[in-house]
């Protein structure tokens, strides 16, 4: 019988878990059912900008989980670190993503990636907006 490291390429890209979010703690989502999906990735090209981003979200999901629970109509999903292969840096992608529990809510803030606030965000954390992409997903069924 093969081992499970017998399948993966050892350069094979591993994404590790820095922070857990609402899809990996049944207490924290509750009830609540998402209606729509984030996926965010931050390329960050080295260990320093890598450490930036992953504070920078850890702060706001403390500030996050501080709201009163009826203002709680997004979460964060698990936060994970993919190490860019062959880079000496230590910098890769920064995966996270968003629970949206409201459709409307959702259509309202789903462009804010983008905005001045988050663009500010990015420029304090050395990464260009080019390096972030966000791609939106809807349960149909």
């Amino acid at each position: 019988m093969n081992t499970l490291m017998e399948f993966i390429d050892k350069d094979a890209p591993t994404r590790v878990r820095v922070l857990s979010g609402e899809d990996t703690d049944p207490a924290r989502r509750g009830d609540k059912k998402p209606v729509i999906r984030s996926e965010c990735t931050y390329y960050c090209p080295d260990e320093a900008t890598v450490r930036r981003c992953i504070t920078a979200l850890e702060e706001s999901d403390r500030r996050l989980r501080a709201r009163p629970e009826e203002l709680m109509l997004w979460d964060w999903q698990a936060t994970y670190f993919e190490a860019e292969k062959g880079s000496t840096a230590g910098g890769g992608i920064v995966y996270l993503g968003v629970a949206w529990y409201d459709e409307e809510f959702f259509k309202d803030r789903k462009d804010a990636w983008f905005g001045v606030m988050h663009r500010r965000i990015y420029d304090e954390l050395g990464i260009p907006l080019k390096d972030v992409t966000v791609t939106h997903w809807q349960l149909i069924a």
